[in-house]
């Protein structure tokens, strides 16, 4: 399994608490991504702002379209929002992130 972590940028929202965020957040937990990480012996983490997570045997193309699929649900151009995707088989390294809840 392969972990993925993808930062959406909607275009022309400076705030992350908007409802466009929070629209977003739910059509990214449609397409199965997370917005916290478990790490193996050390508790599971928010991530941040406009973050987020899937663990997956999918190829990196696959996870970026149902990204880009969420997104587009929520902007309707695929102009209006930039991502960001990095994949890992390693396990990922973290400082200072808040734990979840």
């Amino acid at each position: 399994m392969t972990n993925f972590t993808v930062r959406v940028v909607l275009h022309g929202v400076d705030d992350d608490e908007s409802e466009l965020y929070t629209d977003l957040h739910d059509q990214m937990r449609k397409q199965g991504f997370s917005r916290q990480i478990t790490l193996k012996n050390s508790g599971t983490w928010k991530l941040p702002p406009a973050e987020y997570s899937k663990v997956s045997a999918d190829a990196g193309s696959t996870v970026l379209a149902a990204a880009k699929k969420a997104a587009l649900v929520v902007m309707g151009s695929e102009l209006s929002f930039s991502i960001v995707l990095t994949e890992s088989e390693k396990p990922r390294l973290i400082h200072n992130l808040e734990p979840a809840k």
